[in-house]
């Protein structure tokens, strides 16, 4: 990407596959018949959420903002770190989902002076302690140990949280001399974006007990024209 807006080959390479893949996984969702319940509304609602996110970052990338994209991405890898966690249907695992979200909307209410919506109705206590150990240090590498997501923390969540929360580091590529850094910043986020929604995919097949092959297979060749070498969340189904 020698300058805004325009891509090189590989990059656009890379957005073609995002797309199918996104188009794959959205396909299968909507053919699927199954019976979803209050824990599998939340997956279904995450999956959705990938999609959005995904869309935002490839409308980004093609207008060359791949410094924002990458932010995303990287909320992305977060997302499908968490949907691969909870596809294992634990129970209590959905319990401190929503308690972190509950309680996060509990504090900002307060902050803003109100009172949340359901103020009276949740066991305050539970919810503190829960939301608390969902987001202690090292909490979302342990969830990506036990969903098998080790690869996707480490080289997308891990890396683009480093990109994120350093000005200092996003800003090197606005210097003339590191423009064609983009290219590379672009590329990466793509990479994320097509390897999390693949593993969002999967932990809904997973939940869901589908099995699609034949999308397996179309997803597969999609990543590989782009990405040639093939990661776990492509060639094993979780």
């Amino acid at each position: 990407m020698s300058k805004r807006g325009t891509l090189s080959l590989r990059c656009r390479t890379a957005l073609r596959t995002c797309r199918g893949i996104l188009k794959l996984t959205r396909t299968s969702r909507r053919r699927s018949k199954r019976t979803v319940n209050r824990n599998g509304a939340i997956i279904e609602l995450l999956l959705e959420k990938a999609d959005r996110t995904a869309l935002a970052v490839l409308f980004l990338g093609a207008r060359g903002y791949a410094e924002d994209g990458l932010v995303l991405a990287r909320s992305l890898a977060g997302l499908a770190i968490d949907v691969s966690y909870l596809a294992a249907n634990d129970a209590d695992r959905f319990t401190s989902y929503r308690a972190t979200g509950r309680e996060a909307r509990r504090r900002m209410a307060e902050q803003c002076g109100f009172a949340p919506p359901d103020a009276a109705a949740a066991d305050w206590t539970d919810v503190k302690r829960r939301a608390k150990r969902w987001q202690r240090g090292g909490a979302i590498y342990e969830r990506a140990k036990k969903a098998d997501r080790l690869r996707l923390y480490e080289y997308a969540y891990r890396h683009g949280s480093s990109f994120e929360h350093s000005d200092a580091w996003s800003l090197l590529t606005y210097e003339p001399q590191n423009a064609s850094s983009r290219d590379a910043v672009l590329h990466l986020s793509l990479l994320v974006v097509a390897y999390a929604l693949v593993a969002s995919h999967q932990a809904w097949c997973r939940f869901f007990a589908i099995d699609h092959p034949s999308t397996d297979d179309a997803i597969k060749r999609h990543f590989l024209a782009a990405f040639p070498s093939t990661p776990e969340a492509v060639t094993t189904t979780t």
